[in-house]
């Protein structure tokens, strides 16, 4: 429909967007966080100061400076600083440039200077109460101070940062402070501090954070940095720490209060059992856009859960209205017409009466529109034309029906083939792309299998009177098999389980219908394999063949591994 945004809602969709661009950048999508960013600043005045402005000039300058370009990343932070205290001196955004203008001059050796700017970023920072960047500071304070040779302060600075993101949930930030806590124990400029095995337990925590979170490109640099430190300490021999060196205790990362809760408002908000901080972060950013009147477009393979976006979409928005669904796969083309937007008595054999499509049956609520890209050319376009002047015309009738139904598409189909008309008309697409969300597979949400395993064992056990529950091996099946029916596949399967479960209750790989589930077309499997060996063999290549290691890259056991390894046929 014809927007008409509201001031607020505008802004809304600004911070969606820019929220948006955060995750990109952690992920190491510079190029996507940079389009979105162009995209946010072209629809706002030259000059702008308010809130959205500054922020997208701040992060831009932040994809640079995730990428080690300090001198492009300071040119974006100098040239919102005037602008940023001129709107609030002492506000979030300019303790937030402080820090991250420090980073840059660090990165330029300009480390005294570093030095002076992260002091006056503490001292904000407290003002403000903002122990996130409070922390953040201290990485880059400890990182200027060791460059200096002060590496007593610095030690001290790594223990403040510690000490903060004990307390807080910031695993993106404390990833990066056992990478670069690693870095300095591993320097041989670290003097009494240079510890090896200890760095090298550093580094290992570093990749559990970035692979927790999906952060693929710091997680590529915590493990260049650990297969370098590797070959040093196997070409160097052993390392003996000095006696003078203090090893903090390890802590791998954990699920927070704060995840926790997250994950109770997804469940109560959504019904998605997740604690995946991409499928959280992703949920967060649907609440903002919720509250808009965009259409929002969902994409993902079946079973990820795509109807549940929709129904949460449609709670968060406050509408009154309905929400109706309906699969356009599931309809004969004939009749999907009339389905949608209704039909007048005599238009065809058998309208023996007025209909009312669903466009109207959801005014002033949600039309779930699930595999969208199974409708006709001619019905995409009568589509395109109700998202657009926000009218229907039922068939055979000669008059125009205002609807403020609010639009929810979603499909399996690529993302790239539709945005080039490949099976679906472009202008659609873009229309419907205002926000656009990718589900991910379940096999790239990690410790969700078991979660969801968990809850399903609780619903089928309750429904059926059983109190089946999964031997170790049971549950290491269940976690190493891909899921191409996603989530709908590892429901049906765990059923099946409790169903069949003996009197026992002990459920065993055996008891596993992993074979049976899903029907997955062989072509998809094959697909699925063929990814699956190539992540297997990078994970060797990283580990210089080592089969432990590769299975400590990969996150699963060397048992597992070496399973996979026979059934793919890998030497």
């Amino acid at each position: 429909m014809e927007q008409g945004q509201s001031s607020g809602h505008l802004v809304n969709l600004q911070y969606a967007h820019l929220l948006r661009t955060v995750i990109q950048t952690h992920a190491g999508s510079f190029d996507g966080s940079l389009y979105d960013l162009k995209a946010v600043q072209s629809e706002l005045e030259p000059g702008d100061s308010s809130r959205p402005a500054l922020l997208a000039t701040e992060y831009m300058g932040d994809v640079f400076l995730e990428q080690g370009r300090g001198d492009q990343a300071l040119e974006q932070y100098e040239e919102v600083w005037p602008r940023a205290l001129a709107l609030v001196p002492r506000g979030d955004i300019v303790a937030e440039l402080r820090r991250r203008m420090a980073e840059c001059h660090h990165l330029a050796g300009k480390h005294a200077k570093a030095v002076e700017w992260c002091e006056g970023s503490l001292e904000h920072t407290r003002e403000l109460g903002d122990r996130y960047e409070e922390a953040a500071t201290y990485r880059v304070l400890a990182m200027a101070q060791a460059a200096l040779g002060q590496h007593e302060l610095a030690r001290k600075a790594f223990d403040q940062g510690f000490t903060l993101y004990d307390e807080i949930e910031t695993p993106y930030e404390w990833g990066k402070l056992w990478l670069a806590y690693g870095d300095w124990l591993a320097a041989d400029s670290s003097g009494p501090y240079r510890n090896l095995s200890a760095a090298h337990e550093a580094y290992r925590v570093a990749i559990d954070h970035f692979e927790g979170m999906g952060a693929e490109y710091r997680l590529t640099q915590a493990r260049a940095r650990l297969e370098a430190l590797d070959a040093r300490v196997k070409n160097d021999g052993e390392e003996i720490a000095s006696p003078r060196a203090k090893v903090r205790p390890v802590r791998r990362p954990r699920h927070s209060a704060e995840t926790l809760r997250k994950a109770q408002w997804a469940l109560e908000t959504f019904g998605i059992v997740t604690r995946n901080r991409t499928m959280l972060d992703m949920l967060g950013e649907l609440e903002a856009v919720a509250k808009s009147d965009l259409p929002v477009m969902v994409l993902g393979e079946s079973g990820t859960g795509k109807e549940l976006i929709a129904q949460g979409v449609h709670k968060l928005s406050g509408r009154v209205g309905r929400m109706v669904a309906l699969n356009c796969s599931a309809i004969p083309a004939s009749m999907l017409e009339s389905e949608i937007f209704g039909h007048v008595k005599g238009s065809f054999t058998n309208a023996i009466a007025d209909k009312p499509g669903l466009f109207e049956v959801a005014d002033g609520g949600t039309i779930f529109l699930d595999e969208i890209g199974e409708m006709s050319p001619d019905l995409q376009a009568k589509l395109l034309r109700v998202l657009e002047l926000g009218v229907v015309r039922r068939i055979g009738g000669t008059e125009d029906i205002r609807v403020r139904s609010r639009v929810v598409a979603a499909t399996n189909r690529d993302r790239t083939a539709m945005q080039n008309g490949q099976g679906f008309r472009s202008d659609l697409y873009y229309r419907l792309a205002h926000a656009v969300y990718e589900l991910p597979g379940l096999r790239a949400r990690g410790d969700d299998v078991e979660l969801l395993v968990e809850h399903f064992l609780a619903i089928f056990n309750r429904e059926h009177g059983k109190s089946a529950s999964l031997t170790p091996s049971a549950r290491e099946r269940l976690r190493e098999y891909p899921w191409p029916g996603n989530i709908r596949q590892l429901r049906a399967v765990v059923e099946k389980m409790v169903v069949a479960a003996g009197p026992d209750g002990k459920l065993t790989p055996r008891d596993v219908p992993l074979e049976d589930a899903g029907k997955v077309p062989s072509g998809m499997m094959a697909e699925l394999d063929a990814e699956e060996a190539r992540r297997i063999r990078k994970a060797l290549s990283d580990a210089n063949g080592i089969k432990t290691a590769a299975a400590e890259i990969l996150g699963i056991s060397r048992t597992t591994l070496l399973g996979k390894m026979k059934r793919l046929g890998i030497e």
